[in-house]
């Protein structure tokens, strides 16, 4: 009996400091129970994270803008998938063929807002000079350098009239004519495709325009491909002190 009321005794007088211990055994085992959750997620030394990446199409070489894009400026680079931008292209033959809206700088992914089809857009207006019109000329191999013009070429076109005596030549009528676009393409086809009729599309003053399409109702035209920065020297007009001696 007197060992049980010295028990009580000894925890009324003690009861607080009990009361401490318990809490701190408690703060001591939450404590210990974080830093180990802490300690078991942290990465390891020379582990890396595991980071989703998707693989996109990206710029190897400076595109300028309305240039068709190829195999050797793109390739394919590996990127988190947070950092891919929207429309972002995945395979090369997505992008290859297609033209620039705007420059590009390298390392930079392609979008579909970048490019652009020709066909799908309006380009060739951008290649006409103000005042000139674009017109199509259509033509078979035998009378285009065998079907090898290309878009970049510069051409004169003949054909044959007949004079009002009836006799038949055969006159240059167009000079340094470019060719902005053969068969609907702005770019070069590789290889070329020899022995093929083709439609040129060319880029001519009003005027001229109605010349080749009267030209194109009375008879044949034969397109001749230029020299490299060929010019057309037109020739010198007879001053009035030689208007009565013959013409050379």
């Amino acid at each position: 009996m007197v060992m049980k009321e010295r028990v009580g005794s000894f925890f009324r007088v003690n009861r607080w400091l009990l009361v401490s211990l318990i809490a701190l055994g408690a703060a001591v085992y939450v404590s210990t129970r974080y830093v180990d959750s802490v300690l078991s997620n942290a990465p390891h030394p020379g582990a890396t994270s595991a980071v989703q990446e998707e693989a996109v199409v990206v710029v190897r070489t400076a595109l300028p803008a309305y240039e068709v894009v190829t195999a050797a400026d793109v390739g394919i680079e590996q990127m988190p998938v947070g950092d891919v931008p929207v429309g972002a292209y995945t395979q090369v033959s997505q992008v290859v063929g297609q033209w620039t809206q705007e420059a590009i700088a390298p390392g930079l992914p392609i979008v579909s807002s970048d490019v652009f089809q020709p066909k799908s857009a309006n380009i060739l207006a951008a290649r006409i000079h103000p005042g000139d019109m674009a017109v199509d000329l259509p033509l078979g191999a035998n009378s285009v350098v065998d079907g090898l013009v290309e878009p970049g070429d510069t051409i004169s076109l003949f054909t044959t009239i007949t004079e009002k005596t009836g006799q038949q030549v055969t006159e240059d009528f167009l000079n340094s004519v470019k060719v902005l676009a053969v068969d609907g393409n702005l770019s070069q086809p590789t290889p070329p495709q020899a022995g093929q009729n083709l439609t040129l599309i060319l880029a001519l003053p009003p005027s001229q325009v109605a010349k080749l399409l009267f030209t194109q109702q009375k008879g044949a035209i034969e397109a001749v491909l230029d020299a490299p920065n060929a010019v057309t020297v037109p020739p010198k007009p007879f001053g009035t002190t030689q208007w009565e001696q013959p013409v050379p």
